[in-house]
């Protein structure tokens, strides 16, 4: 889990660095040789701008894989607006979502602020996370 979070820590940081945002985009652990695969949603001719439905269709595929037990471990990443209690935007950050099939999942936020050619990153924050992803596997 934690080489989970590493990558997609890293991979959001590059893509803040290029383009000061991200799209939603998945990460898959193989159950066979541990290797991460970086996933994104695949929609022939959509441009696909709804995070919600980006974080849909990524939840779909590592589903069909978890289910196929290609991967023992993923992670969905996003950008998000932290809010204070009267619902101010305070900070962006990086949400990580990160199930394994054998553990608890785990949800991360990573606090960051953009600088001209740098990410400044915060203090990383965990907490008990959703089942999305491994969900049928572990009602059965």
């Amino acid at each position: 889990m934690n080489a989970l979070l590493t990558a997609a820590v890293d991979v959001a940081t590059d893509r803040l660095t290029e383009d000061a945002e991200f799209a939603p985009f998945g990460l898959a652990m193989q159950a066979d040789d541990a290797e991460i695969l970086h996933l994104e949603p695949d929609e022939e001719g959509e441009a696909v701008d709804d995070a919600e439905h980006v974080r849909a269709l990524l939840i779909a595929g590592l589903r069909e894989g978890a289910v196929e037990r290609r991967y023992r471990a993923v992670a969905i990443v996003s950008d998000v607006t932290l809010e204070d209690e009267a619902g101010e935007a305070v900070t962006s950050a990086i949400h990580v979502a990160i199930e394994h099939a054998d553990d608890d999942p785990v949800t991360c936020i990573v606090p960051y602020d953009l600088g001209e050619e740098t990410v400044e990153l915060g203090e990383l924050a965990a907490e008990p996370g959703e089942r999305h992803v491994f969900k049928e596997m572990v009602e059965n």
